[in-house]
């Protein structure tokens, strides 16, 4: 991807009205907020196996060592939010940088597993719902999109100042 393309992508304000801060900030919480609803979700799920009758062992253990799993992801990246969260406030560009790096591999991830779902349950719903689906799940990921690109373009905001305040320092000490 061309520089110049990725730099016309990045947003200068965020909502174009508020600084891009804010925006990481609502970000940060939109998406800690999130992940609560799926640990709680994932939580209920696994305590309510246990009553499950018509699962066999092999499901039964699938199922449950795979909400376990999604369980000790949301933890972790809900401590990715909150550590974003901390960058912002620091102003930490390096913070900034591994929250965007990491949360685009997340985008990617949510982006091929909805795909995938959508084609292994295609032909178990009607296509009303299938189209609802893939239209809410894109316009997730458009948003999440979103709030990647506010914190991108916080860290080159942040990077660019404290290149400034470096030649400001070097320029005085002479």
């Amino acid at each position: 991807m061309n520089i110049k393309m990725l730099k016309a992508l990045i947003p200068k304000k965020f909502l174009c009205r508020y600084p891009l801060s804010t925006g990481a900030i609502v970000g940060s919480i939109t998406l800690m907020c999130v992940t609560i609803i799926c640990i709680v979700a994932l939580i209920v799920q696994v305590l309510l196996m246990k009553n499950c009758a018509n699962c066999t062992a092999y499901v039964w253990r699938n199922a449950y060592s795979f909400s376990i799993t999604g369980v000790i992801y949301c933890f972790i990246m809900f401590a990715m939010h909150g550590w974003l969260m901390w960058g912002i406030k620091e102003k930490k560009s390096s913070i900034l940088l591994s929250w965007v790096v990491i949360t685009s591999m997340w985008l990617s991830q949510t982006f091929f597993l909805l795909i995938t779902l959508i084609c292994m349950h295609s032909s178990e719903i009607n296509f009303v719902a299938w189209i609802l689906c893939l239209v809410l799940g894109l316009i997730a990921i458009g948003v999440l999109t979103y709030f990647v690109l506010i914190v991108f373009g916080l860290w080159q905001e942040v990077k660019h100042l404290r290149e400034k305040s470096v030649n400001i320092t070097m320029s005085t000490d002479k």
